[in-house]
């Protein structure tokens, strides 16, 4: 499968050890993919309304979502039983997970499961969502996605410009100051760390003393061989030792995941 320039197998190729998170993401595009290509009369582009007066998927969609996502993942139909269910009653929020909201009412999950099982599920809800608004390149204000209000964990930045902060769920982008932390606000350069990454050029890591975020900042030269949730995932390792260090992801990655540490 070819992404920009550079497939996830030549990815693969120099980087051995992200073989399990690259192929993994390889379902991940698949099962979106499936999605977005569902019949027009069940299609998400056609049942979710610029109001967002859903804040799921229509109870109609959740079966052809979930049998998607089963395929894909291989996941058993009976273990996502609850959840479905949940979803088809309408019980689920998924406009809550970009600010760390789980549904409160009991399910058979571990919160971080059910937080990673939700992100991959409700992606391709939250790209219909951007595609509603088409709110790219917008100032941030705040730090946050203007779309669904999540936090970024990865920036690009270009030479004497700006940053552009990209969002996890609905994958949209938008401008952001040069200097300061996107999570908490906090422009006092005393309480910034900026981290180089040696053997890796083009990334780095900005440390937040304040809030105890991070921000993982690729040179924007990068994006002509690769996407920003490929980048997302080649940097892997870079979240481990800002985890390692006492920091946080307050985002997944495109494979759900806060924690890798």
């Amino acid at each position: 499968m070819k992404l920009n320039m550079i497939s996830i197998e030549e990815i693969i190729k120099t980087k051995p050890h992200l073989e399990g998170s690259l192929k993994f993401y390889e379902k991940v595009l698949k099962f979106e993919t499936a999605v977005h290509e569902l019949p027009s009369d069940v299609s998400p582009s056609n049942a979710i309304p610029v109001g967002l007066d859903h804040v799921s998927y229509p109870p109609e969609l959740v079966k052809p979502v979930f049998d998607r996502f089963t395929s894909f993942f291989d996941v058993p139909a009976d273990m996502l039983a609850p959840l479905r269910d949940a979803m088809e009653s309408s019980r689920i929020d998924l406009t809550r997970l970009p600010m760390n909201e789980v549904p409160s009412f009991a399910l058979p999950y571990q919160e971080n499961d059910l937080a990673t099982l939700l992100y991959l599920i409700g992606r391709p809800y939250f790209r219909w969502v951007r595609k509603k608004f088409n709110l790219d390149n917008m100032f941030w204000q705040e730090g946050k996605c203007p779309v669904c209000n999540s936090v970024p964990a990865l920036a690009t930045i270009k030479e004497d410009e700006g940053r552009t902060l990209y969002c996890p769920f609905c994958g949209g982008q938008g401008r952001w100051k040069r200097i300061g932390c996107p999570h908490c606000q906090n422009e006092d350069g005393d309480k910034i760390e900026v981290n180089l990454v040696e053997g890796d050029e083009g990334f780095r890591v900005n440390f937040c003393k304040k809030c105890k975020a991070y921000l993982k900042t690729v040179n924007a030269g990068l994006l002509g061989d690769y996407t920003p949730d490929l980048l997302d995932i080649v940097s892997l390792p870079l979240d481990i030792i800002a985890q390692e260090k006492g920091y946080r992801r307050f985002s997944p990655n495109p494979l759900g995941l806060t924690v890798m540490a």
